[in-house]
């Protein structure tokens, strides 16, 4: 019975080209890119999750307390006294381990023998991170590889960049001006799913000042809890409070700590400040991808839902004879059932062709490297499979259902009406695909219209043709004025000045206070700089002036504020210069200047307390450059000669501010581009369905036609005539789609501290692109019909 359900179903799909090429077609291009999507999003929900105790790792946050209250502001960095305070007061925590990046993420600077090496990923760990974590070690021993001073672990990349085919175990290696490094293990690179990205781990013993100056103020130490499997996060936050209490005396308790699972951490750390990890995750963006995956499925599945229901006029007698000679209804839906699953059986088939074609293109969307291979593993193959049988069920249940309920009595019935149980279905379906596709373009124009608002938007600096140089090689104070000296002396720079960081990068977070009894504060970022940092950034001064050089035997610090600073102050930039203020920086830190608020983050945040300063609390480590040049090339080149005369060991790095600002949105900007190619893709399915009812419409409304060509009818008047049942039903799925897309895209926005607002021209263009798109796709058909000779039509009887 089965095979000749089957040899029935290969026969009336050969019966049928137009209508299966236009089902396999939709059907195959809707699985591509649902299956393409849903990997995406199943790679991002598996993050960490390979280790074997995620279930018991948890980071501990920082919440830093503000006027008399909890800020809303949350540090993934805490106090380098967290980890081994909390191991040796709570028993429910097993271990604990720090994580320090490099110079706070500056490049590390490595020599191996006589080559030199730029690494961005280099962390400094406690030995109890390689209990913590599940790192595979291909060389040395988990156990002792960290618990020494001076010694460092390379991934399996690493090693074979730095010794080739030799063993790395035992070789030494060197990090800027520090000790010489011992190498004690190698481990198998991380995946691409670990939110932990080092690609060297030093032991956390070789920053002396980190290991031996144990203090509650100097937040800037990544820090992993280990829990025992008894243990909850609710009693742990409980107990770490109790023991901050306890330690840290109440003028200086200015944080309240708090725990984050691992597997949250990937997707949970969007509104998270100082993540070291370069592999945060946005689950809007995820959130996005999931139901665009959902939303194209569906709109294939509607397809051939729509075109069987459609034909079932011309299959109605085949259901009556069937019926006539004893075929039960559960035969006849188990026969249609069986049509649907050989047709979704070969979609699938060829959406493996277009995924093969589409990978490398996703890839280079979502910077990610997924091989094709990945899409064979077990159990992607299931859900594959789970994935076909679920569209054959979804796609395949109306047909099945519809056609076999047709009785016999019908057999003589010449046609439908089209308020019958199939055309309801049909105009519904068609709503739906286009509310969906409607919703589609909105949600892809207010994603490129914030992202044109992004970057079009003054930041209250000038980040064009600024380029920042790492010279924390610079020994001294000397050889930084020679180095201001070389490059000063070419033509093209315009100003220059020594910073710790930039814009777009962070800084160094303090708190300021409006007095010394403040038990509250504001969060204050601040950036050590040199004299200029100003001209370079062209941020304007509103009050007072520059900082100035600092001689050796000044104790005191000049700061700079931003407006927002000064406000929280409650003073005027004027009535600020002058004033001596609590912000952490020396024994006293006067205001020698107030510039105007610029956007020392993303468009994500607020603008907050800035201040820059010349307290040698932190480096220099980056020199900042501003160039006017037509030639760029040429420029970069003789910046190059300059820095190599005034710093021979040093490599050149640099980065340009303008595109390092860029980078602080690649995840939206990602988002609108996938949005753009797969609400592209939507469309032509739905319009591929459209095309195929147009079609059918018109071959079952072929001797009518033929009848008004005779009678007088124009082209135009047949097929406006054609057209215009289906441009109704679009307008409907516009009313459909405005609320949904309003809500969603609303949501989206909300996430930005500065953002467009929602005009009622971007869906007035979503409803006329709609309609358009519907025209161009019923008029080519109805045209076509329009034009046909009437002698034809009249003859086919």
């Amino acid at each position: 019975m089965l095979s000749n359900y089957f040899k029935l179903a290969f026969r009336n799909l050969l019966k049928n080209p137009q209508f299966t090429a236009l089902n396999v077609l939709g059907l195959s291009l809707g699985l591509a890119v649902s299956l393409l999507l849903l990997h995406h999003v199943r790679d991002e929900r598996s993050f960490d999750r390979f280790h074997s105790k995620a279930d018991r790792i948890y980071r501990v946050t920082l919440r830093p307390d503000s006027d008399g209250g909890v800020s809303e502001e949350t540090y993934a960095t805490c106090p380098n006294s967290v980890a081994p305070v909390m191991r040796d007061n709570i028993t429910a925590v097993e271990q604990s381990a720090r994580l320090l990046l490099h110079n706070f993420g500056e490049s590390a600077f490595l020599f191996v023998g006589d080559q030199e090496f730029v690494e961005q990923k280099l962390y400094w760990a406690d030995a109890g991170l390689l209990e913590t974590f599940d790192f595979q070690m291909l060389a040395g021993n988990a156990k002792t590889a960290l618990t020494e001073p001076n010694t460092i672990l390379l991934s399996r990349s690493v090693a074979q960049r730095y010794f080739g085919t030799s063993a790395a175990v035992g070789q030494t290696i060197r990090v800027d001006n520090m000790d010489p490094l011992q190498v004690t293990g190698v481990f198998e690179d991380l995946p691409g799913n670990s939110t932990l990205d080092a690609d060297l781990i030093g032991s956390f013993g070789s920053v002396k000042w980190a290991k031996q100056n144990l203090t509650w103020d100097n937040a800037s130490f990544e820090t992993w809890l280990l829990l025992r499997p008894d243990a909850t996060p609710q009693q742990v936050e409980q107990q770490m409070a109790a023991v901050v209490q306890k330690n840290v005396p109440p003028d200086r308790k200015w944080f309240t700590l708090g725990l984050q699972a691992l597997p949250d951490v990937h997707l949970g750390s969007v509104n998270i400040q100082n993540s070291y990890s370069s592999r945060v995750g946005d689950p809007q963006q995820v959130g996005i991808l999931a139901g665009l995956a959902l939303a194209v499925l569906l709109i294939a599945c509607f397809n051939y839902m729509n075109l069987s229901t459609a034909r079932s006029q011309l299959r109605f007698r085949e259901v009556g004879i069937s019926k006539t000679l004893g075929a039960a209804r559960s035969q006849l839906s188990t026969r249609f059932f069986i049509e649907t699953g050989v047709l979704v059986g070969i979609s699938l088939f060829l959406a493996f062709g277009l995924l093969r074609l589409a990978l490398p293109l996703f890839n280079n969307l979502t910077e990610k490297n997924t091989a094709f291979a990945s899409f064979f593993q077990s159990e992607i193959l299931m859900s594959v499979a789970g994935l076909g049988l679920l569209v054959t069920l979804i796609a395949g249940s109306y047909p099945a259902f519809f056609l076999s309920s047709f009785m016999p009595k019908n057999l003589l019935q010449t046609a439908f009406r089209s308020d019958t149980g199939a055309g309801w279905m049909r105009r519904s379906l068609v709503v739906t695909q286009f509310a969906v596709a409607t919703a589609l373009i909105v949600g892809t124009v207010v994603l490129y219209r914030q992202m044109q608002f992004v970057q079009q938007k003054k930041l209250g600096f000038e980040p064009d043709q600024v380029v920042a140089i790492t010279v924390k090689t610079a020994k001294d104070r000397a050889q930084r004025l020679a180095l201001l000296q070389e490059v000063g002396g070419l033509s093209a720079v315009r100003a220059t000045t020594f910073t710790q960081t930039f814009p777009g990068r962070g800084g160094s977070g303090r708190t300021l206070l409006r007095s010394e009894t403040d038990n509250g504060g504001a969060t204050l970022t601040t950036c050590r700089a040199w004299p200029d940092f100003e001209k370079v950034l062209d941020i304007p001064l509103v009050a007072g002036r520059s900082i100035t050089p600092k001689a050796d035997d000044d104790t005191t610090a000049q700061v700079v504020l931003n407006r927002a600073a000064v406000a929280y102050l409650g003073l005027t930039p004027e009535q600020a210069l002058g004033k001596r203020i609590e912000c952490q920086l020396g024994p006293a830190a006067f205001v020698v200047g107030v510039t105007e608020d610029f956007h020392a983050a993303s468009l994500h945040q607020p603008i907050e307390a800035y201040a820059f300063h010349n307290f040698p609390s932190e480096g220099t480590g980056f020199m900042l450059v501003k160039l006017q040049t037509q030639d760029l090339p040429g420029t970069m080149r003789q910046l190059e000669a300059a820095i190599a005369k005034a710093l021979p060991d040093a490599p050149f790095e640099y980065v340009f501010l303008d595109e390092h600002i860029d980078k602080l949105y690649r995840t939206e900007q990602r988002t609108a581009q996938i949005a753009l190619i797969f609400s592209t893709l939507a469309i032509l399915i739905s319009c591929l369905g459209l095309f195929g009812l147009a079609a059918f419409t018109a071959e079952r409304r072929r001797k009518e036609i033929g009848i008004r060509k005779v009678m007088g009818a124009s082209v135009a008047g047949i097929t406006g005539l054609l057209a215009k049942d289906f441009l109704k039903l679009v307008a409907v799925s516009f009313l459909v789609a405005w609320p949904i897309s309003y809500w969603a895209m609303s949501r989206w926005l909300a996430d930005f501290a500065y953002r467009i607002d929602l005009s009622w021209w971007m869906f007035a263009l979503a409803g006329a692109a709609a309609v358009a798109i519907a025209f161009l796709t019923v008029g080519t058909q109805s045209m076509r019909a329009a034009l046909a000779n009437p002698i034809d039509s009249l003859r086919s009887e």
